[in-house]
């Protein structure tokens, strides 16, 4: 069935939040996704355990508005366990994802939906830029590849997590790594690992928020992460997961990307 054929059938994308602590930003996040131009979405809150209100929040926030749908982890599972529970609570034949903190442009769903249309792509991702907590840019955009496979992508994630649009075949066909950090990568090589490619626009339709705890600046403790995706899930030597992580020290942490 092609991509406009699972869209007719069912026109809904369901949207996946996995959330924790995020009672500063979450507000401003699903602002953003009920701007949409496209209309037909369900919004899955997936509270992970939080601490502080975000759970209250997003229960207010669904009174509003009855596209919004509120659950709850039993226990602090990490994104992954949460986007799991996410897609597991989904009707829609397509599958987006956007962390608590990031931000979309009205027109996403709309541009994104029309490029996997045109072209019948099931795995798709965009540009995205940093921004800062005030959602001021900060000069840095990420570009995506046109296209990428499996190696690509292994060699060099360039799929914003809050970027992709999916149909929800594909995602069946996958089990949703629970794994705490890296999860978004982990499951990018679920995907692909069988063919298939991801295919970019290269157009910015994301802002991705810089707080002061974001990962981003903690790149030497995502490193334990990266070897339990290539020992673990991929299955590589420790040769191979060596020189992996290498590469991941060279492009992250002196800077090339």
């Amino acid at each position: 069935m092609t991509v406009k054929e699972q869209i007719e059938r069912n026109p809904k994308v369901s949207v996946i939040v996995p959330m924790y602590n995020a009672i500063s930003t979450l507000q401003e996040t699903v602002e953003s996704v009920q701007a949409q131009t496209y209309i037909n979405w369900e919004l899955i809150l997936v509270d992970d355990c939080s601490l502080d209100d975000t759970k209250a929040l997003a229960e207010i926030l669904a009174k509003e508005d009855d596209r919004i749908k509120v659950y709850q982890m039993p226990q602090n599972g990490g994104p992954g366990a949460a986007t799991r529970i996410g897609f597991r609570k989904s009707v829609g034949s397509l599958v987006a994802f956007i962390d608590a903190d990031d931000l979309w442009p009205p027109e996403k769903l709309e541009k994104q939906i029309k490029f996997m249309v045109d072209h019948n792509y099931e795995f798709t991702c965009t540009d995205y830029q940093w921004v800062n907590e005030s959602g001021k840019p900060l000069g840095k955009v990420i570009k995506c590849k046109t296209e990428a496979d499996y190696r690509t992508v292994l060699h060099m994630c360039p799929v914003g997590s809050s970027t992709v649009v999916i149909t929800a075949e594909k995602m069946k066909r996958v089990v949703i790594p629970v794994i705490r950090k890296n999860n978004d990568y982990a499951l990018w090589l679920q995907i692909l690992r069988d063919g298939g490619k991801v295919y970019g626009i290269h157009e910015i339709l994301m802002d991705y928020r810089i707080m002061p705890a974001s990962n981003s600046f903690d790149k030497r403790k995502m490193i334990k992460y990266f070897w339990k995706i290539y020992r673990g899930q991929e299955g590589f030597s420790r040769v191979r997961s060596l020189l992996l992580l290498g590469q991941y020290i060279f492009i992250k942490l002196i800077g090339i990307k």
